[in-house]
């Protein structure tokens, strides 16, 4: 809903410009032709506008509004998973994919959570409303178009030239629509020629289709007066057009206009004819009298190319976007001793993060700068600092992370720029043996995120590229000794454990598949395989989403020991 709304935001501002420059530089031109024209592929370019994305190196005047309403009504989410290559495949489809199945449906405590039984957001409510007044535009236009067919269809019909004419008893204003002229019977017998010959030019203009592709447009633009008055100046310059060519066919020009001044009092005509009446009679005289523009004039069609690369600059995304998303790609994680879990290769996004602020000069926090502390017990609850979330429901957890560490790390980055001070932060995670891997992913997932949203914030205010956050707003984060628990440790190496292990060579051969076995016998199949493959040999094996850390640790390091055991 938020790139609908950021997308209609945008062709709006192009309507806006659109009208501008046309009210400006060509209302006043008689070149009718070129007018229309400019309206027509000018509204069409500005629905077609904000799909054309650049990037530019540094991010100019024009594009600082734009950022904070494309901020604003799409909130920026990064992806928490985090995967590598064809060595940890395996494992990130299962830590992420039961996950994501056990955080929809709660890991049980019997614990009762209350929600509020209906919440709605305002960019969700602002949705419903646009909907809802483009539902109400397309109603109007619906019952509009159905009376005129009505009103067609409901009195014969006789042909004239190669159109279809109808002469109604009511008294209305005459109008042409598709290939149908419908005139009052009053006109017929005192104005046909001069009407008829109105209305033809009409229909061989094919000026029905120009108001049907302005009235889609005004369904979707229902709140934007820039359509409405185009849809007026477009309408005007129908009339203009047959106007022309009426005195073109040899009409007097003194007649034809008392005839205007005659008809120019009429009942409303539908929004979708094209009539005798349906513009300013002072216009469409003046515009009679006016000398015509010399050709020269369509030059100020250039008009549009700076108007149009301003537009396309401000719209435009800047590169240092691209810069700060890198960390999120995924990267080549060669696995070699050991196998990875998905919330391993977080712990070494992290790790690697905290290199990089150190080649930027950047020191451990310690008593120089602020330091926080996210603790997760063995029933998956978190604290931050001080601050204790009671529930065991994963989702409600992570949220709890996101709101508290984000309002931490926001005053602590406020507080160090209005002192002019150094931004180090130091954020130590503590967890238990007995946290679920599902649930340290989804929390470190969530704490990467946090720290990737606040350091895209920074660099689009300050225009940094990744090495200078690096320095301005450093990822510090390290992870404590997990706790030691008795209930999450493997109590006897024979016992089987709910693994699924793949041994595998590095030319993708799969050697063998091992499930639900004991840390023993994984590791004599380990040391079997090795002494074939060598160091071609790895290891990859699935981790449930509730199994505990302590006893992943424990398998991992009968792996390793495997691996270097002669």
């Amino acid at each position: 809903m938020g790139a609908l709304l950021f997308y209609i935001f945008q062709s709006t501002l192009c309507l806006v410009l659109l009208y501008f420059l046309f009210r400006m530089f060509f209302r006043t031109d008689t070149l009718f032709r070129t007018n229309r024209i400019v309206l027509l592929v000018g509204a069409a370019c500005c629905t077609l506008l904000p799909f054309m994305q650049c990037n530019v190196s540094t991010a100019p005047m024009l594009q600082q509004p734009i950022s904070i309403v494309r901020n604003i009504l799409i909130p920026e989410t990064e992806n928490p998973k985090t995967t590598g290559d064809i060595h940890v495949e395996a494992v990130t489809v299962s830590a992420t994919a039961e996950s994501n199945k056990v955080m929809k449906e709660e890991t049980g405590t019997g614990q009762i959570v209350w929600q509020p039984p209906f919440s709605i957001s305002w960019s969700t409510f602002l949705g419903i409303f646009y909907i809802s007044g483009a539902g109400i535009a397309l109603l109007f236009f619906s019952l509009s178009t159905w009376r005129m067919w009505r009103l067609i269809h409901r009195y014969p019909g006789c042909s004239h030239k190669k159109y279809r004419l109808i002469v109604c008893p009511e008294k209305i204003s005459s109008f042409s629509w598709g290939n149908t002229i419908v005139l009052s019977q009053e006109d017929y017998n005192q104005y046909a020629d001069a009407i008829l010959l109105h209305e033809e030019i009409h229909l061989q203009y094919r000026h029905t289709l120009d108001l049907i592709g302005m009235e889609i447009l005004i369904i979707f633009h229902w709140f934007n007066p820039a359509v409405w008055l185009l849809m007026r100046e477009l309408r005007e310059i129908h009339e203009y057009e047959a106007d022309y060519g009426v005195l073109a066919h040899g009409i007097d020009a003194t007649q034809y206009q008392l005839l205007l001044v005659r008809k120019s009092v009429g009942t409303r005509l539908y929004s979708m004819a094209s009539g005798l009446t349906h513009s300013k009679l002072k216009n469409r005289i003046n515009m009679m009298l006016r000398r015509r523009t010399n050709n020269w004039a369509r030059l100020k069609l250039l008009l549009f190319v700076p108007v149009a690369a301003a537009t396309l600059m401000a719209f435009a995304l800047p590169e240092v976007k691209k810069t700060v998303e890198q960390v999120v790609k995924p990267e080549s994680m060669k696995q070699t001793s050991s196998p990875q879990e998905e919330w391993e290769l977080l712990e070494q996004f992290f790790a690697r993060k905290k290199q990089d602020a150190l080649k930027e000069q950047v020191s451990k926090a310690g008593k120089s700068g602020e330091t926080h502390a996210v603790f997760i017990n063995m029933r998956n609850q978190v604290m931050v600092d001080n601050e204790r979330n009671p529930t065991t429901g994963w989702k409600e957890n992570s949220d709890f992370i996101r709101t508290q560490l984000s309002a931490l790390l926001k005053k602590g980055y406020q507080k160090a720029t209005k002192n002019n001070s150094p931004f180090r932060p130091e954020l130590t995670v503590h967890y238990d043996r007995g946290t679920q891997t599902g649930a340290a992913t989804l929390y470190l997932a969530t704490i990467k995120d946090v720290y990737l949203r606040l350091r895209k914030e920074v660099a689009k205010d300050k225009g940094l590229n990744e090495a200078a956050l690096d320095k301005a707003f450093p990822i510090l984060v390290t992870f404590a000794e997990p706790q030691t628990t008795k209930e999450a440790t493997v109590k006897n190496r024979k016992t089987s454990l709910p693994i699924e292990v793949r041994l595998v060579h590095s030319n993708g051969t799969e050697l063998k598949t091992l499930k639900n076995i004991s840390i023993n016998e994984l590791k004599k199949e380990i040391i079997a395989c090795k002494a074939s493959a060598g160091d071609n040999l790895t290891v990859r094996f699935k981790v449930q989403p509730d199994m505990w850390i302590g006893i992943v640790k424990d398998v991992k390091e009968a792996i390793a020991e495997a691996y270097i055991e002669k």
